[in-house]
């Protein structure tokens, strides 16, 4: 009877899914409309988090699977309890408003903003403090934007500057939608990671999460010439 209501093949159930900012806008959207696709039966269940709480979430069962970038804060070894497989890396780049680099003076320009962090625990906006410090002598205020969206319209309304992923802030044949990359500053490359409790306590439904989650962050990758 139970193979009869539930085939094998087919998973079925919710799961719930933990995002870092970043990734929230940049992948989930793509994993919720693939696991849509392939396993009609699933259902998913987003929510953003912040890095640091992400294996601890995990593991207190609040989460099903957690998916950030970036170093673990304060940790060079995967975090116990949790299992922790590598996706691949999503890259962001420093972008602000266009005025920023059409001005005169940019050093000059480049201190009267603020350095936008949209998650605290993500290193990005840290290297970004540091090229400021050592390409323009400039020791800006760190705020938090709370969202990406928020960083996206802070950033073009000329209030600050963001590390944000390209593919969130529109193509650059079009100015990145109103913003610009900003020359001098580097660009970064964030490891991407899954955390879950491991197949043995997971149920289908979280298996066939997991498999997409690892699909939609390869064919975000970009091809090699």
């Amino acid at each position: 009877m139970a193979t009869a209501l539930n085939p094998p093949g087919e998973p079925e159930g919710r799961a719930t899914v933990g995002a870092s900012a970043l990734l929230l806008e940049t992948r989930v959207g793509s994993l919720i409309k693939e696991s849509r696709y392939r396993y009609p039966k699933v259902q998913i269940s987003p929510r953003q988090l912040s890095i640091g709480a992400a294996a601890t979430a995990v593991r207190d069962g609040e989460l099903d699977l957690a998916l950030v970038h970036g170093d673990f804060i304060g940790n060079e070894s995967d975090p116990p309890g949790v299992v922790v497989e590598r996706l691949p890396d999503l890259e962001v780049l420093p972008v602000g408003s266009v005025s920023l680099v059409d001005a005169v003076d940019r050093r000059a320009a480049l201190a009267s903003v603020k350095v936008l962090a949209v998650d605290p625990d993500c290193a990005s906006h840290q290297v970004l403090v540091t090229a400021l410090r050592e390409v323009y002598g400039i020791d800006p205020q760190v705020i938090e934007a709370g969202s990406m969206g928020g960083a996206r319209e802070l950033a073009r309304a000329g209030y600050g500057i963001a590390m944000l992923p390209a593919e969130s802030v529109g193509p650059e044949s079009e100015g990145y939608g109103g913003l610009t990359m900003l020359p001098g500053l580097p660009r970064v490359r964030l490891g991407v990671r899954a955390m879950w409790l491991g197949p043995e306590m997971a149920v289908g439904a979280v298996s066939a999460v997991r498999e997409v989650a690892i699909r939609v962050g390869r064919e975000r990758q970009p091809q090699a010439a």
